[in-house]
């Protein structure tokens, strides 16, 4: 079968439309892949960027739990030194009361032996 020059051009250009349709619609799907990835980027570094905050609190955090564990170590262990100091004071005083007592009592047992003397 003979086909015309013009039949054939005419064929070939409804052929080139075609793919011409076919190229804009790749290109259509190709910039809205681009635009969803463009998107999926900017989430991701948005919650990256939110990631890192939180990781830098959560660091202050840890920092300022630590900073209050350590003041309070230190404060109960100057507390206990000074229960320690506080209790070996309240020792030395006994033993000076037991004496002062010891000695009043001496001295009323003399002070009733020299009246019993005297009478």
């Amino acid at each position: 079968m003979h086909v015309s020059p013009a039949t054939r051009l005419l064929e070939k250009r409804r052929q080139m439309i075609e793919v011409q349709e076919a190229l804009d619609d790749k290109k259509e799907e190709y910039v809205r892949h681009e635009e969803a990835f463009h998107r999926r980027e900017a989430n991701l570094r948005k919650k990256d960027v939110d990631l890192q905050d939180s990781l830098i609190k959560f660091n202050k955090f840890l920092q300022e739990n630590e900073s209050k564990r350590k003041r309070a170590v230190t404060r109960a262990f100057e507390e206990r030194k000074q229960i320690d100091s506080k209790q070996m004071d309240i020792q030395q005083l006994e033993k000076q009361h037991q004496t002062i007592l010891k000695a009043a009592k001496n001295w009323v047992s003399n002070i009733v032996a020299s009246q019993s003397i005297m009478t």
